[in-house]
Protein backbone atom coordinates (compact mmCIF):
# COMPACT_ATOMS: atom_id res chain seq x y z
CA UNK A 1 0.00 0.00 0.00
CA UNK A 2 2.92 2.37 0.67
CA UNK A 3 4.21 1.86 -2.88
CA UNK A 4 0.71 2.24 -4.28
CA UNK A 5 -0.14 5.41 -2.33
CA UNK A 6 2.03 7.67 -4.46
CA UNK A 7 -0.25 6.98 -7.45
CA UNK A 8 -3.51 7.79 -5.58
CA UNK A 9 -5.39 11.11 -5.62
CA UNK A 10 -8.61 12.16 -3.90
CA UNK A 11 -12.11 10.95 -4.79
CA UNK A 12 -10.98 7.46 -5.81
CA UNK A 13 -8.75 8.65 -8.66
CA UNK A 14 -5.42 6.97 -9.34
CA UNK A 15 -2.95 7.94 -12.05
CA UNK A 16 0.31 6.95 -13.77
CA UNK A 17 3.37 9.00 -14.77
CA UNK A 18 3.41 9.99 -18.43
CA UNK A 19 6.42 7.82 -19.24
CA UNK A 20 4.63 4.72 -17.96
CA UNK A 21 1.58 5.51 -20.10
CA UNK A 22 3.79 5.92 -23.16
CA UNK A 23 5.72 2.74 -22.34
CA UNK A 24 2.60 0.66 -21.81
CA UNK A 25 1.35 1.70 -25.24
CA UNK A 26 3.96 -0.74 -26.50
CA UNK A 27 1.54 -3.61 -25.95
CA UNK A 28 -1.03 -1.91 -28.20
CA UNK A 29 1.69 -1.45 -30.78
CA UNK A 30 2.73 -5.12 -30.55
CA UNK A 31 -0.89 -6.28 -31.00
CA UNK A 32 -1.23 -4.23 -34.17
CA UNK A 33 2.16 -5.26 -35.55
CA UNK A 34 1.25 -8.94 -35.39
CA UNK A 35 -2.22 -8.27 -36.76
CA UNK A 36 -0.63 -6.30 -39.62
CA UNK A 37 1.34 -9.41 -40.50
CA UNK A 38 -1.88 -11.41 -40.91
CA UNK A 39 -3.39 -8.76 -43.21
CA UNK A 40 -1.26 -10.26 -46.01
CA UNK A 41 -2.03 -13.87 -45.13
CA UNK A 42 -4.22 -14.49 -48.21
CA UNK A 43 -1.26 -13.93 -50.54
CA UNK A 44 0.89 -16.39 -48.57
CA UNK A 45 -1.87 -19.02 -48.50
CA UNK A 46 -2.61 -18.56 -52.19
CA UNK A 47 1.03 -18.51 -53.29
CA UNK A 48 2.87 -20.93 -50.97
CA UNK A 49 0.30 -23.13 -49.23
CA UNK A 50 -1.73 -23.79 -52.37
CA UNK A 51 -5.18 -22.54 -51.37
CA UNK A 52 -7.60 -21.05 -53.90
CA UNK A 53 -8.67 -17.42 -53.46
CA UNK A 54 -12.03 -18.07 -51.78
CA UNK A 55 -10.54 -20.74 -49.50
CA UNK A 56 -7.62 -18.46 -48.58
CA UNK A 57 -10.06 -15.66 -47.75
CA UNK A 58 -12.27 -18.09 -45.82
CA UNK A 59 -9.24 -19.18 -43.79
CA UNK A 60 -8.90 -15.67 -42.38
CA UNK A 61 -12.59 -15.68 -41.50
CA UNK A 62 -12.33 -19.04 -39.72
CA UNK A 63 -9.26 -17.94 -37.77
CA UNK A 64 -11.00 -14.71 -36.80
CA UNK A 65 -13.95 -16.73 -35.50
CA UNK A 66 -11.55 -18.96 -33.57
CA UNK A 67 -9.93 -15.83 -32.18
CA UNK A 68 -13.34 -14.67 -30.98
CA UNK A 69 -14.18 -18.05 -29.42
CA UNK A 70 -10.97 -18.05 -27.38
CA UNK A 71 -11.72 -14.57 -25.97
CA UNK A 72 -14.29 -15.60 -23.32
CA UNK A 73 -12.13 -18.54 -22.23
CA UNK A 74 -9.03 -16.38 -21.82
CA UNK A 75 -11.04 -13.61 -20.12
CA UNK A 76 -12.47 -16.09 -17.59
CA UNK A 77 -9.00 -17.52 -16.95
CA UNK A 78 -7.50 -14.09 -16.34
CA UNK A 79 -10.23 -12.91 -13.96
CA UNK A 80 -10.14 -16.21 -12.07
CA UNK A 81 -6.40 -16.64 -11.60
CA UNK A 82 -4.59 -13.43 -12.45
CA UNK A 83 -4.66 -11.32 -9.27
CA UNK A 84 -1.62 -12.65 -7.42
CA UNK A 85 0.86 -12.55 -10.29
CA UNK A 86 -0.61 -9.52 -12.08
CA UNK A 87 -3.32 -9.98 -14.67
CA UNK A 88 -1.73 -7.78 -17.28
CA UNK A 89 1.82 -9.09 -17.07
CA UNK A 90 0.60 -12.70 -17.08
CA UNK A 91 -1.35 -12.13 -20.29
CA UNK A 92 1.47 -10.16 -21.85
CA UNK A 93 4.06 -12.88 -21.26
CA UNK A 94 1.90 -15.76 -22.49
CA UNK A 95 0.73 -13.79 -25.52
CA UNK A 96 4.17 -12.56 -26.55
CA UNK A 97 5.76 -16.01 -26.42
CA UNK A 98 2.93 -17.71 -28.34
CA UNK A 99 2.87 -15.04 -31.04
CA UNK A 100 6.61 -15.08 -31.65
CA UNK A 101 6.99 -18.86 -31.88
CA UNK A 102 3.90 -19.59 -33.93
CA UNK A 103 4.29 -16.71 -36.38
CA UNK A 104 7.82 -18.00 -37.08
CA UNK A 105 6.49 -21.48 -37.83
CA UNK A 106 3.69 -20.08 -39.99
CA UNK A 107 5.67 -17.71 -42.22
CA UNK A 108 9.22 -19.10 -42.11
CA UNK A 109 8.70 -22.88 -42.03
CA UNK A 110 5.47 -23.76 -43.89
CA UNK A 111 6.89 -23.22 -47.37
CA UNK A 112 9.90 -25.46 -46.53
CA UNK A 113 7.62 -28.51 -46.17
CA UNK A 114 7.15 -30.93 -49.10
CA UNK A 115 5.29 -29.31 -51.98
CA UNK A 116 1.90 -30.70 -51.00
CA UNK A 117 -0.96 -28.33 -50.29
CA UNK A 118 -2.59 -30.73 -47.79
CA UNK A 119 0.53 -31.05 -45.61
CA UNK A 120 1.21 -27.34 -45.73
CA UNK A 121 -2.43 -26.47 -45.01
CA UNK A 122 -2.57 -28.72 -41.93
CA UNK A 123 0.75 -27.40 -40.60
CA UNK A 124 -0.20 -23.76 -41.16
CA UNK A 125 -3.66 -24.25 -39.62
CA UNK A 126 -2.37 -25.88 -36.41
CA UNK A 127 0.06 -23.08 -35.65
CA UNK A 128 -2.43 -20.43 -36.72
CA UNK A 129 -4.79 -21.70 -34.02
CA UNK A 130 -2.03 -21.31 -31.43
CA UNK A 131 -1.04 -17.94 -32.89
CA UNK A 132 -4.53 -16.54 -32.32
CA UNK A 133 -4.62 -17.82 -28.75
CA UNK A 134 -1.47 -15.77 -28.17
CA UNK A 135 -3.08 -12.80 -29.90
CA UNK A 136 -6.07 -13.07 -27.53
CA UNK A 137 -3.84 -13.07 -24.45
CA UNK A 138 -1.89 -10.04 -25.68
CA UNK A 139 -5.09 -8.19 -26.62
CA UNK A 140 -6.64 -8.87 -23.20
CA UNK A 141 -3.50 -7.55 -21.50
CA UNK A 142 -4.01 -4.23 -23.29
CA UNK A 143 -7.55 -3.83 -21.94
CA UNK A 144 -6.84 -5.00 -18.37
CA UNK A 145 -3.80 -2.73 -18.28
CA UNK A 146 -5.80 0.30 -19.35
CA UNK A 147 -8.08 -0.19 -16.33
CA UNK A 148 -5.37 -0.48 -13.66
CA UNK A 149 -3.02 2.05 -15.30
CA UNK A 150 -5.24 5.06 -14.55
CA UNK A 151 -8.85 6.04 -13.98
CA UNK A 152 -8.12 9.76 -14.12
CA UNK A 153 -10.62 11.22 -16.63
CA UNK A 154 -7.91 13.55 -17.94
CA UNK A 155 -5.40 10.75 -18.43
CA UNK A 156 -7.55 8.09 -20.07
CA UNK A 157 -7.92 10.03 -23.33
CA UNK A 158 -4.14 10.63 -23.21
CA UNK A 159 -3.57 6.86 -22.95
CA UNK A 160 -5.54 6.40 -26.15
CA UNK A 161 -3.85 9.33 -27.91
CA UNK A 162 -0.39 7.90 -27.26
CA UNK A 163 -1.44 4.41 -28.33
CA UNK A 164 -3.13 5.61 -31.51
CA UNK A 165 -0.18 7.79 -32.52
CA UNK A 166 2.28 4.94 -32.13
CA UNK A 167 0.04 2.43 -33.88
CA UNK A 168 -0.83 4.69 -36.82
CA UNK A 169 2.77 5.75 -37.36
CA UNK A 170 3.91 2.14 -37.24
CA UNK A 171 1.23 1.16 -39.77
CA UNK A 172 2.28 3.94 -42.11
CA UNK A 173 5.94 2.97 -41.78
CA UNK A 174 5.06 -0.69 -42.33
CA UNK A 175 3.11 0.20 -45.47
CA UNK A 176 6.15 2.05 -46.77
CA UNK A 177 8.28 -0.97 -45.88
CA UNK A 178 5.93 -3.49 -47.51
CA UNK A 179 5.60 -1.32 -50.62
CA UNK A 180 9.40 -1.23 -50.83
CA UNK A 181 9.53 -5.03 -50.46
CA UNK A 182 6.97 -5.43 -53.26
CA UNK A 183 9.11 -3.22 -55.50
CA UNK A 184 12.26 -5.11 -54.43
CA UNK A 185 10.87 -8.60 -55.07
CA UNK A 186 8.58 -7.67 -57.99
CA UNK A 187 5.19 -8.71 -56.60
CA UNK A 188 3.20 -9.05 -53.39
CA UNK A 189 3.21 -12.85 -53.53
CA UNK A 190 7.03 -13.17 -53.45
CA UNK A 191 8.52 -15.28 -50.64
CA UNK A 192 11.07 -12.62 -49.70
CA UNK A 193 8.26 -10.20 -48.84
CA UNK A 194 6.97 -12.50 -46.10
CA UNK A 195 10.38 -13.52 -44.76
CA UNK A 196 11.56 -9.93 -44.35
CA UNK A 197 8.19 -8.71 -43.08
CA UNK A 198 8.02 -11.42 -40.38
CA UNK A 199 11.52 -10.64 -39.13
CA UNK A 200 10.98 -6.92 -38.58
CA UNK A 201 7.52 -7.54 -37.07
CA UNK A 202 8.71 -10.15 -34.55
CA UNK A 203 11.71 -8.11 -33.38
CA UNK A 204 9.80 -4.84 -33.07
CA UNK A 205 6.82 -6.46 -31.27
CA UNK A 206 9.05 -8.26 -28.76
CA UNK A 207 10.83 -5.02 -27.84
CA UNK A 208 7.46 -3.26 -27.43
CA UNK A 209 6.14 -6.01 -25.11
CA UNK A 210 9.23 -5.81 -22.91
CA UNK A 211 8.90 -2.03 -22.54
CA UNK A 212 5.18 -2.36 -21.74
CA UNK A 213 5.90 -5.05 -19.12
CA UNK A 214 8.33 -2.78 -17.28
CA UNK A 215 5.99 0.23 -17.54
CA UNK A 216 2.88 -1.43 -16.08
CA UNK A 217 4.61 -3.33 -13.25
CA UNK A 218 3.86 -1.01 -10.26
CA UNK A 219 0.22 -0.54 -11.29
CA UNK A 220 -0.50 -4.19 -12.09
CA UNK A 221 -1.23 -5.04 -8.44
CA UNK A 222 -4.43 -5.87 -6.49
CA UNK A 223 -4.76 -2.33 -5.08
CA UNK A 224 -5.55 -1.08 -8.57
CA UNK A 225 -7.27 -4.22 -9.82
CA UNK A 226 -9.97 -5.16 -7.32
CA UNK A 227 -12.61 -3.59 -5.10
CA UNK A 228 -12.68 -6.30 -2.46
CA UNK A 229 -9.82 -8.04 -0.67
CA UNK A 230 -11.92 -11.18 -0.62
CA UNK A 231 -11.62 -13.65 -3.49
CA UNK A 232 -14.30 -12.84 -6.04
CA UNK A 233 -16.81 -15.49 -7.02
CA UNK A 234 -16.56 -15.25 -10.80
CA UNK A 235 -18.56 -17.73 -12.84
CA UNK A 236 -18.94 -18.27 -16.55
CA UNK A 237 -22.60 -17.22 -16.43
CA UNK A 238 -21.41 -13.72 -15.42
CA UNK A 239 -20.68 -13.25 -19.12
CA UNK A 240 -24.38 -13.39 -19.94
CA UNK A 241 -25.30 -11.11 -17.04
CA UNK A 242 -22.81 -8.46 -18.13
CA UNK A 243 -23.96 -8.55 -21.73
CA UNK A 244 -27.62 -8.44 -20.69
CA UNK A 245 -27.50 -5.57 -18.18
CA UNK A 246 -24.56 -3.43 -19.29
CA UNK A 247 -26.14 -1.04 -21.82
CA UNK A 248 -22.97 1.02 -22.49
CA UNK A 249 -21.15 -2.20 -23.45
CA UNK A 250 -23.98 -3.15 -25.81
CA UNK A 251 -23.81 0.21 -27.56
CA UNK A 252 -20.01 0.14 -27.80
CA UNK A 253 -20.19 -3.30 -29.40
CA UNK A 254 -22.63 -2.05 -32.05
CA UNK A 255 -20.51 1.02 -32.73
CA UNK A 256 -17.06 -0.54 -32.76
CA UNK A 257 -17.99 -3.80 -34.50
CA UNK A 258 -19.44 -2.05 -37.55
CA UNK A 259 -16.34 0.14 -37.73
CA UNK A 260 -14.13 -2.92 -37.42
CA UNK A 261 -15.95 -4.68 -40.25
CA UNK A 262 -15.30 -1.67 -42.48
CA UNK A 263 -11.60 -1.34 -41.59
CA UNK A 264 -11.08 -5.13 -41.75
CA UNK A 265 -12.23 -5.10 -45.37
CA UNK A 266 -9.30 -2.83 -46.18
CA UNK A 267 -7.13 -5.92 -46.56
CA UNK A 268 -3.96 -5.95 -48.65
CA UNK A 269 -5.80 -7.08 -51.79
CA UNK A 270 -8.09 -4.03 -51.62
CA UNK A 271 -5.08 -1.73 -51.19
CA UNK A 272 -3.54 -3.35 -54.24
CA UNK A 273 -6.74 -2.66 -56.22
CA UNK A 274 -7.03 0.98 -55.14
CA UNK A 275 -3.37 2.01 -55.42
CA UNK A 276 -1.91 -0.59 -57.76
CA UNK A 277 -4.75 -0.76 -60.31
CA UNK A 278 -7.12 2.24 -59.98
CA UNK A 279 -4.43 4.82 -59.15
CA UNK A 280 -1.85 2.86 -61.12
CA UNK A 281 1.22 2.86 -58.84
CA UNK A 282 1.23 0.70 -55.70
CA UNK A 283 4.48 2.31 -54.57
CA UNK A 284 2.41 5.44 -53.80
CA UNK A 285 0.53 3.51 -51.09
CA UNK A 286 3.37 3.70 -48.59
CA UNK A 287 4.30 7.33 -49.25
CA UNK A 288 0.67 8.44 -49.29
CA UNK A 289 -0.09 6.73 -45.98
CA UNK A 290 2.92 8.34 -44.32
CA UNK A 291 1.95 11.83 -45.52
CA UNK A 292 -1.72 11.60 -44.54
CA UNK A 293 -1.21 9.70 -41.28
CA UNK A 294 1.03 12.32 -39.68
CA UNK A 295 -1.47 15.16 -40.23
CA UNK A 296 -4.37 12.86 -39.38
CA UNK A 297 -2.71 12.10 -36.04
CA UNK A 298 -2.54 15.79 -35.25
CA UNK A 299 -6.28 16.04 -35.93
CA UNK A 300 -6.94 12.99 -33.78
CA UNK A 301 -4.86 14.35 -30.90
CA UNK A 302 -6.71 17.65 -30.94
CA UNK A 303 -10.07 15.91 -31.36
CA UNK A 304 -9.84 13.25 -28.66
CA UNK A 305 -7.86 15.54 -26.36
CA UNK A 306 -10.07 18.60 -26.63
CA UNK A 307 -13.43 16.90 -27.16
CA UNK A 308 -12.88 13.68 -25.21
CA UNK A 309 -11.15 15.35 -22.28
CA UNK A 310 -13.69 18.15 -21.89
CA UNK A 311 -16.96 16.97 -23.43
CA UNK A 312 -16.58 13.23 -23.01
CA UNK A 313 -15.73 10.25 -25.19
CA UNK A 314 -19.33 9.86 -26.37
CA UNK A 315 -19.29 13.33 -27.95
CA UNK A 316 -15.90 12.64 -29.53
CA UNK A 317 -17.23 9.51 -31.28
CA UNK A 318 -20.35 11.33 -32.48
CA UNK A 319 -18.37 14.20 -34.03
CA UNK A 320 -15.77 11.84 -35.50
CA UNK A 321 -18.43 9.60 -37.05
CA UNK A 322 -20.11 12.46 -38.90
CA UNK A 323 -16.71 13.52 -40.19
CA UNK A 324 -16.06 10.02 -41.58
CA UNK A 325 -19.45 10.00 -43.35
CA UNK A 326 -18.93 13.39 -45.00
CA UNK A 327 -15.27 13.13 -46.05
CA UNK A 328 -15.35 9.53 -47.31
CA UNK A 329 -18.47 10.23 -49.37
CA UNK A 330 -16.70 13.18 -50.97
CA UNK A 331 -13.65 10.99 -51.68
CA UNK A 332 -15.79 8.46 -53.55
CA UNK A 333 -17.24 11.27 -55.67
CA UNK A 334 -13.71 12.53 -56.36
CA UNK A 335 -12.69 9.13 -57.76
CA UNK A 336 -15.82 8.98 -59.91
CA UNK A 337 -15.61 12.43 -61.50
CA UNK A 338 -11.83 13.00 -61.74
CA UNK A 339 -8.79 11.00 -62.89
CA UNK A 340 -7.15 9.03 -60.02
CA UNK A 341 -4.12 8.17 -62.16
CA UNK A 342 -2.98 11.80 -61.85
CA UNK A 343 -2.28 11.27 -58.14
CA UNK A 344 1.40 11.92 -57.47
CA UNK A 345 3.90 12.93 -54.80
CA UNK A 346 7.46 14.22 -54.88
CA UNK A 347 9.83 11.34 -55.55
CA UNK A 348 7.18 9.13 -57.19
CA UNK A 349 5.62 8.65 -60.63
CA UNK A 350 1.86 8.76 -61.28
CA UNK A 351 -0.35 6.06 -62.79
CA UNK A 352 0.81 7.02 -66.28
CA UNK A 353 4.48 6.60 -65.36
CA UNK A 354 5.11 10.37 -65.39
CA UNK A 355 7.50 11.91 -62.86
CA UNK A 356 6.27 14.50 -60.39
CA UNK A 357 6.07 18.00 -61.91
CA UNK A 358 3.62 19.63 -59.52
CA UNK A 359 0.52 18.91 -57.48
CA UNK A 360 -2.56 18.08 -59.55
CA UNK A 361 -6.14 18.93 -58.54
CA UNK A 362 -6.83 15.26 -57.74
CA UNK A 363 -3.75 15.06 -55.50
CA UNK A 364 -4.62 18.19 -53.52
CA UNK A 365 -8.31 17.29 -53.17
CA UNK A 366 -7.63 13.69 -52.18
CA UNK A 367 -4.96 14.77 -49.73
CA UNK A 368 -7.32 17.15 -47.94
CA UNK A 369 -10.20 14.65 -47.90
CA UNK A 370 -7.92 11.78 -46.81
CA UNK A 371 -6.42 13.80 -43.97
CA UNK A 372 -9.84 14.89 -42.74
CA UNK A 373 -11.33 11.43 -43.21
CA UNK A 374 -8.45 9.62 -41.53
CA UNK A 375 -8.32 12.17 -38.72
CA UNK A 376 -12.01 11.85 -37.87
CA UNK A 377 -11.84 8.05 -38.17
CA UNK A 378 -8.88 8.05 -35.76
CA UNK A 379 -10.97 10.02 -33.27
CA UNK A 380 -13.53 7.20 -33.27
CA UNK A 381 -10.94 4.42 -33.08
CA UNK A 382 -8.84 6.06 -30.36
CA UNK A 383 -11.91 6.53 -28.15
CA UNK A 384 -12.53 2.75 -27.90
CA UNK A 385 -9.80 1.75 -25.35
CA UNK A 386 -10.71 4.43 -22.76
CA UNK A 387 -14.40 3.68 -23.31
CA UNK A 388 -13.77 0.00 -22.49
CA UNK A 389 -11.92 1.10 -19.34
CA UNK A 390 -14.91 3.30 -18.39
CA UNK A 391 -17.26 0.39 -18.99
CA UNK A 392 -15.13 -1.80 -16.71
CA UNK A 393 -15.49 0.78 -13.94
CA UNK A 394 -19.21 1.06 -14.60
CA UNK A 395 -19.63 -2.71 -14.37
CA UNK A 396 -17.69 -2.82 -11.09
CA UNK A 397 -19.92 -0.11 -9.61
CA UNK A 398 -23.05 -1.83 -10.94
CA UNK A 399 -22.37 -5.45 -9.97
CA UNK A 400 -19.70 -5.10 -7.29
CA UNK A 401 -17.36 -7.38 -9.28
CA UNK A 402 -14.09 -6.42 -10.91
CA UNK A 403 -14.00 -8.40 -14.17
CA UNK A 404 -11.79 -6.61 -16.71
CA UNK A 405 -11.01 -9.83 -18.54
CA UNK A 406 -14.67 -10.68 -18.99
CA UNK A 407 -15.80 -7.19 -19.96
CA UNK A 408 -12.98 -6.79 -22.49
CA UNK A 409 -13.47 -10.22 -24.04
CA UNK A 410 -17.25 -9.84 -24.35
CA UNK A 411 -16.51 -6.78 -26.46
CA UNK A 412 -13.72 -8.43 -28.46
CA UNK A 413 -15.70 -11.65 -28.99
CA UNK A 414 -18.67 -9.91 -30.62
CA UNK A 415 -16.34 -7.49 -32.39
CA UNK A 416 -14.36 -10.34 -33.93
CA UNK A 417 -17.46 -12.37 -34.69
CA UNK A 418 -18.82 -9.55 -36.85
CA UNK A 419 -15.54 -8.44 -38.38
CA UNK A 420 -14.52 -12.04 -39.17
CA UNK A 421 -16.72 -11.98 -42.26
CA UNK A 422 -14.57 -9.24 -43.84
CA UNK A 423 -11.92 -11.41 -45.59
CA UNK A 424 -14.58 -13.88 -46.75
CA UNK A 425 -16.79 -11.05 -48.02
CA UNK A 426 -13.89 -9.60 -50.02
CA UNK A 427 -12.93 -13.04 -51.33
CA UNK A 428 -16.47 -13.83 -52.47
CA UNK A 429 -16.75 -10.49 -54.28
CA UNK A 430 -13.39 -11.06 -56.00
CA UNK A 431 -14.52 -14.52 -57.11
CA UNK A 432 -17.79 -13.03 -58.37
CA UNK A 433 -15.99 -10.51 -60.60
CA UNK A 434 -13.61 -13.12 -62.04
CA UNK A 435 -10.78 -13.67 -59.54
CA UNK A 436 -11.64 -17.11 -58.15
CA UNK A 437 -8.18 -18.65 -58.59
CA UNK A 438 -5.79 -15.76 -58.14
CA UNK A 439 -6.02 -12.44 -56.27
CA UNK A 440 -5.59 -9.17 -58.21
CA UNK A 441 -1.97 -8.03 -58.21
CA UNK A 442 -0.16 -4.86 -59.27
CA UNK A 443 0.06 -6.09 -62.88
CA UNK A 444 -3.69 -6.87 -63.19
CA UNK A 445 -5.45 -4.78 -65.88
CA UNK A 446 -7.99 -2.14 -64.80
CA UNK A 447 -11.71 -2.96 -65.03
CA UNK A 448 -14.88 -1.16 -63.96
CA UNK A 449 -15.77 -4.01 -61.59
CA UNK A 450 -12.42 -3.62 -59.80
CA UNK A 451 -13.03 0.13 -59.58
CA UNK A 452 -16.43 -0.35 -57.91
CA UNK A 453 -15.15 -3.14 -55.65
CA UNK A 454 -12.11 -1.13 -54.52
CA UNK A 455 -14.02 2.05 -53.68
CA UNK A 456 -16.82 0.21 -51.88
CA UNK A 457 -14.49 -1.73 -49.59
CA UNK A 458 -11.95 1.08 -49.10
CA UNK A 459 -14.35 3.98 -48.49
CA UNK A 460 -18.00 2.95 -48.74
CA UNK A 461 -18.16 0.56 -45.78
CA UNK A 462 -16.60 3.21 -43.52
CA UNK A 463 -19.55 5.47 -44.31
CA UNK A 464 -22.05 2.74 -43.40
CA UNK A 465 -20.17 1.86 -40.20
CA UNK A 466 -20.03 5.48 -39.07
CA UNK A 467 -23.78 5.91 -39.51
CA UNK A 468 -24.21 2.93 -37.17
CA UNK A 469 -21.92 4.73 -34.68
CA UNK A 470 -24.18 7.77 -34.66
CA UNK A 471 -27.22 5.65 -33.83
CA UNK A 472 -25.44 3.60 -31.12
CA UNK A 473 -23.95 6.62 -29.34
CA UNK A 474 -27.42 8.08 -28.90
CA UNK A 475 -28.03 5.38 -26.28
CA UNK A 476 -24.53 5.34 -24.69
CA UNK A 477 -24.99 6.75 -21.17
CA UNK A 478 -21.44 7.12 -19.80
CA UNK A 479 -21.13 10.90 -19.88
CA UNK A 480 -18.47 12.74 -17.80
CA UNK A 481 -21.09 13.34 -15.09
CA UNK A 482 -22.01 9.65 -14.98
CA UNK A 483 -18.36 8.59 -14.70
CA UNK A 484 -17.90 10.90 -11.70
CA UNK A 485 -20.74 9.01 -10.01
CA UNK A 486 -19.11 5.68 -10.94
CA UNK A 487 -15.74 6.59 -9.40
CA UNK A 488 -17.41 7.82 -6.21
CA UNK A 489 -19.42 4.60 -5.93
CA UNK A 490 -16.30 2.44 -6.34
CA UNK A 491 -14.42 4.48 -3.73
CA UNK A 492 -17.31 4.07 -1.26
CA UNK A 493 -17.27 0.31 -1.88
CA UNK A 494 -13.52 0.17 -1.19
CA UNK A 495 -13.89 2.19 2.03
CA UNK A 496 -16.70 -0.02 3.22
CA UNK A 497 -14.66 -3.13 2.54
CA UNK A 498 -11.69 -1.70 4.44
CA UNK A 499 -13.91 -0.39 7.26
CA UNK A 500 -12.75 3.18 6.72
Amino acid sequence: MEKASKYIKDHGIHFAPAWRIIGFSGVNLAVNLYMGLTMYISYYLNGFVGMAVVLASSFSTIMRLWDGITDPIVGFFVDKFGNRVGKTRLCMTIGGVLLFINSFLMFRVTHLLPDNSLYRSIFFTIFSLLFYIGYTFLNVSMHTGNVCLTNDPKQRPFVSIVGTILVRLSRAIMQVYVAALVVKYGRMSALGVFEDFWLITAIAASICILIAFISIAPKDIPQFNIISKKKQSIKFKDYFRVLKYNRPLQMLIVSAATDKLATSCRISAISVVVFGIIIGNYDLNGGWSLYTTIIGLIMMTLGIGAIGGKMGLKKAVQIGSWGVVIFNTLTILLFIFFDPKTLNLPGFVNGYGEAFTGFTFFTVAMFLLSVLGEGTQMICASAIPPMIADINDYEASRSGKYMPGMVATIYTFVDKLISSVAPLLVGVVFAWIGFADKLPDVDTPYTTSLFVCGLFFYYGLLVIGSLCNVIAMKYYELTPEKMTEVRETIEQMRKKENNV
